[in-house]
């Protein structure tokens, strides 16, 4: 086994983790460089010693994708679609994401201007017959007016192209032979489904971040080759597989869960090898916290997530995020009631402990009053706190009481944050959490986790080896994953699964494989068919091996994902099917990995803590310290360099014999 490196972009810290072909791992933390973002990855690389040319893979997860949405700092993109539907995009749909209440309610706007919106004259109907022949010199005389108002990239979107794309294919080859400069996504390649304004917004998004992304990674390939790389950079996707790096800089949108993506992949690995089967992620960071969960090890896919109210068609982790991290901002809100985030300090100037300028009061100037986390050992001690100015901040917050009652009243406030977010994917889906185990990591994650699992009733509590570095562990265990999506509107029957129908989509798997680099026979094919009952707004899938089935079985599997969605079926109203579904998945078999503490001193102290309207005596800890099968007593507080964890009162801890930790409610 080759020697590889995973390594996860933040937007405060940038994390590596490197196995050698013995399994012996190797980490390392430096400051992330918004700014040109892969100076902070090659610094890492070369501040941990590692051997370029001796690596074998390098797996790579960034946020710069969703912070060039979110930030609108993208390409100047374009717009060309079907005559008629130039204002798509601006009306959208009449969701209003929860705002129904609101008087003055604006939608965000899209990140293409109508004024940079073009039509073409043609039409294609639903089954793909062309109605309205394309007038190629007419077209390009459309782009050629957006190209001169100096766009970088252009989205093509014409009407049902996902059932013919002849005439985005035409035209996206005069705009590649006449401006080569400008970057192109066509509908039928990035998201060829039907539901024309989630399919336009989706091209639209591809086209705004991707060249983005493609001078990010033609960066960090160059400094990779440079250092004598010879591999392929491979990136994570949001639906938790990597892909080549040529392939993410073409499609930028897959990439908007990069990050949290590989967390989920690295949290599966270590409840595998304690041998817990169900499980719910909590992933805080410095800005938010994301929620998965995951029945059998196996966490949900949604064929579309939103990233700033936008629809992005595109397959990815089921994933509940609430605007609860370190960084998170506690206010009074006009009902003179305590609220936390969703604004956030971020880095820069941070927490008001961090002294770098900033007097807003977050979530960790609270754990530092509270005497959670101690101002000397914050970042493995290289990083000191300044407790007086947290104290200062929370002071400024407006609520009675002396500081550390301040910092109580914040704590438990976002621990209900965090609450609320596990209660989406599990309660209001009909999922009873208690029996599961929530799995904490991030730098967040584990100080908070006891306390949350206490509001939801789950009883145990998993934190993994060095559980800041999750992510970037993730992508060391993570596998090539390439999904694809055919529209095809029928009613179910057995010639909608055959051997025909088989036989066609392993052309298209085949062709995927091919563009990918996966060679013939080193990967697995799932088939997947997205059923609805006639006039359904929306589907489920239903997922097996490439093999024919026939209608009775596909229904049958279909009604029994609608019981436990929705709580009923129909046996009487015909089902149709709309989408054909392929992944494919190729193993990334990492071989040994010794994610274990080497032996250190178990060194322990006393210290205070301010916990549920209280000051206790507390137990701290040294992680490293702790040799399997010790357990420890809550209250206490246990610490290592890349997070530290709580151990309330009422629960204990134990080190797993694989070097985890296990903290279990001892007591009603």
């Amino acid at each position: 086994m080759g020697e590889r490196i995973g390594v996860e972009v933040g937007g405060t810290f940038t994390d590596l983790v490197w196995r050698r072909t013995d399994g012996a791992l190797t980490t390392h933390k430096v400051l992330s460089t918004p700014k040109a973002i892969h100076e902070a990855v090659m610094r890492a690389i070369g501040e941990c010693g590692a051997d370029l040319p001796a690596v074998e893979h390098f797996l790579h997860g960034s946020t710069v994708a969703t912070n060039a949405l979110l930030t609108r700092r993208g390409a100047r993109t374009a717009l060309v679609t079907t005559e008629g539907f130039r204002d798509v995009i601006e009306i959208g749909t009449h969701d209003r994401k929860g705002s129904v209440y609101e008087v003055f309610y604006r939608k965000t706007p899209p990140p293409v201007p109508r004024r940079l919106v073009g039509e073409v004259a043609e039409r294609v109907d639903h089954e793909g017959n062309v109605v309205t022949p394309m007038d190629e010199a007419a077209a390009w005389r459309a782009v050629e007016a957006l190209v001169d108002a100096g766009i970088d990239s252009l989205a093509i979107v014409f009407l049902h192209a996902y059932a013919n794309p002849a005439h985005e294919l035409a035209l996206a080859e005069l705009v590649r032979e006449r401006a080569p400069h400008v970057s192109v996504s066509c509908s039928h390649e990035v998201s060829p489904e039907f539901r024309e304004y989630e399919r336009t917004m989706t091209t639209v998004v591809n086209a705004f971040v991707s060249p983005v992304v493609s001078r990010y990674v033609g960066e960090l390939e160059g400094g990779l080759a440079a250092g004598g790389y010879r591999g392929v950079l491979k990136i994570m996707q949001s639906n938790g597989g990597i892909m080549p790096g040529g392939t993410a800089a073409r499609n930028g949108a897959r990439m908007l869960l990069s990050g949290p993506a590989a967390g989920v992949r690295g949290a599966i690995w270590f409840a595998r090898r304690n041998g817990i089967e169900d499980i719910v992620t909590l992933d805080m960071g410095g800005t938010s916290s994301d929620v998965v969960l995951a029945r059998g090890l196996a966490p949900a896919m949604v064929p579309q997530l939103e990233v700033d109210g936008f629809p992005i068609r595109t397959p990815a982790i089921d994933m509940a995020t609430v605007g609860a991290g370190g960084g998170s901002i506690a206010t009074i809100d006009p009902g003179g009631l305590l609220a936390v985030g969703p604004a956030s300090a971020g880095a820069d100037p941070g927490p008001a402990c961090y002294g770098r300028g900033g007097t807003a009061a977050t979530v960790t100037d609270a754990q530092l009053v509270a005497g959670i986390l101690r101002p000397d050992r914050f970042f493995g001690g290289r990083m000191a706190l300044c407790r007086e100015s947290a104290e200062r901040a929370l002071l400024g917050v407006g609520l009675p009481g002396e500081a550390r009652e301040v910092a109580d009243a914040v704590l438990r406030v976002v621990n209900n944050n965090m609450a609320q977010a596990l209660r989406l994917v599990s309660t209001q889906r009909g999922v009873d959490p208690a029996p599961f185990t929530l799995l904490a990591y991030g730098g967040g994650g584990p100080l908070h986790a006891a306390r949350v699992a206490d509001e939801i009733g789950i009883r145990r509590v998993l934190v993994p080896w060095s559980p800041g570095l999750t992510s970037a562990f993730g992508l060391l265990v993570a596998d090539v994953t390439i999904d694809l999506v055919r529209t095809v509107l029928q009613d179910l029957t057995d010639e909608t699964l055959d051997a025909d129908r088989i036989a066609w989509l392993s052309g298209e798997w085949r062709r995927a494989a091919a563009e990918n680099g996966l060679e013939e026979g080193t990967y697995r094919v799932e088939v997947g068919l997205d059923l609805r009952y006639r006039g359904q707004a929306f589907e489920l899938t239903v997922w097996g091996e490439a093999a024919p089935r026939p209608a009775a079985d596909l229904r049958e599997a279909f009604e029994a994902l609608h019981r436990e969605r929705y709580g009923y079926s129909r046996a009487r109203l015909p089902v149709e099917s709309v989408n054909y579904r392929i992944r494919l998945v190729q193993d990334m078999d990492g071989g040994p990995i010794a994610a274990r503490y080497p032996a250190a001193e178990d060194r322990r102290e006393r210290g205070e803590i301010f916990i549920g309207g209280a000051a206790r005596e507390a137990t701290f800890a040294a992680r490293a310290g702790l040799a399997a099968g010790v357990a420890i007593e809550g209250p206490a507080v246990i610490e290592e360099a890349t997070a530290t964890t709580l151990v309330p009162p009422g629960w204990r801890a134990t080190v797993t014999a694989e070097g985890d930790l296990l903290l279990e409610r001892s007591a009603a």
